[in-house]
């Protein structure tokens, strides 16, 4: 009888001992970490674009990336990322960690050629109210002025959930929209993100040349 008393007692000891160890072991298997955000520095550099004649300023210790799509839609995006961010995916990429993109949250800009639909600023809101399959809620929506063009900004929120602010105004050409975005999964924005946001903003020029 004492031999089999000794069994269950033994696995019980197991089990605690793999509780334990367990989560030190899952601490350990994860060599990259994009927890605490670096602050953007005081200093500023210029970002620009000749092909569309964009101009804005960015904290001079970050750094951007652009792609291109080339599908119907024809998105040229520029996105602008923390320091913290950018020695993350690197990490991520030598340690092959699948997904790890989902994890970063960029200031991006974007142009793309404008719908028919849409001739104005009002009209760029009421397409963000209604496109999408998702539900949405339009907060704090407010008509302003960035480089003497006509914007509007506005925040959404979707049940998925994720929230989203979006600075929005069509190019003088005529042909395309703009839209400088910050957003992340949730209920809240990184405050840093939207500081970003901010000096991308206040700094915007669009060369009519």
């Amino acid at each position: 009888m004492r031999d089999y008393l000794k069994i269950p007692t033994i696995l019980s000891l197991m089990s605690l001992s793999l509780l334990l160890v367990t989560p030190v072991q899952a601490q350990r298997s994860a060599p990259c970490s994009n927890e605490n955000q670096e602050q953007p520095s005081q200093a500023r550099r210029e970002i620009t674009n000749r092909e569309y004649g964009l101009r804005f300023e960015i904290p001079a210790n970050y750094r951007t990336e652009l792609r291109r799509e080339t599908d119907s839609r024809q998105r040229l995006s520029i996105f602008v990322r923390n320091p913290t961010d950018v020695a993350f995916l690197d990490c991520a990429i030598r340690n092959r960690m699948i997904g790890a993109g989902h994890q970063v949250s960029d200031v991006i800009v974007t142009i793309e050629p404008r719908p028919r639909h849409i001739r104005n600023v009002r009209d760029i809101l009421r397409d963000a109210a209604e496109s999408g399959g998702i539900s949405r809620d339009i907060i704090d929506p407010n008509f302003i002025t960035i480089s003497g063009q006509d914007a509007v900004i506005y925040t959404v929120q979707t049940t998925y959930p994720d929230r989203s602010k979006n600075a929005r105004l069509i190019h003088p050409n005529g042909q395309d929209i703009i839209t400088i975005w910050a957003g992340d999964y949730g209920e809240d924005i990184d405050p840093i993100d939207l500081e970003v946001m901010d000096v991308i903003i206040s700094s915007f020029r669009i060369d009519r040349n």
